[in-house]
């Protein structure tokens, strides 16, 4: 049985142009779905992450390039997937759209992405315990993060053991709700540079080869080298109450 075919007992739903997967009976408090990269190319991957509540959200790689997505979700209390969670798939001629959006509330969301595209990830919640770990070779050119979920803390990490090839990546957090406390590390790829904002308050842990740039009213920022060449990973991040950050190129 291979990927796609792991989630059993699937009815697909076409409306549009979407698929609208749904887990048909029994009710249950877990549930696990798999997807492998799709046969198309596509210029942008996105996958959004709505609706969670009380939940805790656990985002890594691991370096198989077929892999689109291996998801687990847990919920407080058994439901039919149809009245927990909707994950749809939306291709269009550039994109491809995988979107999960809880209905519930959801206990915690596993999720393991692949090396083989970049992925334009979005996260919205509230009261979202969340680590998200960039490594394997996950492709950072082209990849974009947005962060937008309340709750205790995001510990994100971005390694050298990620990807790039002349162009950068952006990684926003707090544009539209804010985590109590984001933990950053960050490892920079030899050939990639950093340029970093932060709203304060911010705990500088660590800064090799990062250097202090600009300071306005409560923003600061840090970057590698000032000319900012490509490819650059480009963060900005917004905490409730404050940022520890651990910076090295």
């Amino acid at each position: 049985m291979n990927r796609k075919q792991a989630a059993a007992v699937l009815i697909l739903l076409l409306v549009g142009t979407s698929t609208l997967f749904v887990l048909f009976p029994p009710s249950s408090d877990s549930f696990h779905f798999e997807s492998e990269v799709p046969e198309d190319v596509y210029s942008r991957y996105l996958l959004w992450i709505s609706g969670l509540e009380d939940c805790i959200l656990n985002i890594s790689f691991t370096d198989d390039p077929i892999l689109y997505y291996s998801l687990d979700v847990e919920l407080y209390n058994p439901y039919p997937a149809s009245s927990a969670f909707e994950l749809t798939v939306t291709e269009g001629e550039s994109m491809y759209w995988v979107k999960f959006e809880g209905m519930v509330e959801t206990k915690a969301l596993n999720i393991v992405l692949g090396s083989g595209v970049p992925y334009e990830l979005l996260v919205i919640g509230t009261n979202v315990t969340a680590s998200i770990i960039y490594e394997d070779n996950a492709i950072g050119s082209s990849a974009e993060l947005e962060y937008s979920a309340t709750g205790p803390s995001l510990n994100l990490v971005l390694t050298e053991d990620m990807t790039f090839s002349e162009i950068g990546m952006e990684v926003l957090v707090g544009r539209t709700a804010q985590p109590d406390y984001v933990y950053l590390y960050t490892n920079l790829p030899d050939g990639v540079n950093g340029l970093a904002g932060f709203r304060e308050p911010l705990y500088l842990q660590e800064s090799t080869g990062w250097a202090f740039r600009s300071r306005f009213i409560d923003s600061v920022s840090y970057s590698t080298d000032p000319l900012i060449p490509e490819p650059l990973l480009k963060i900005s991040v917004i905490a409730k109450y404050g940022i520890y950050a651990w910076l090295s190129d």
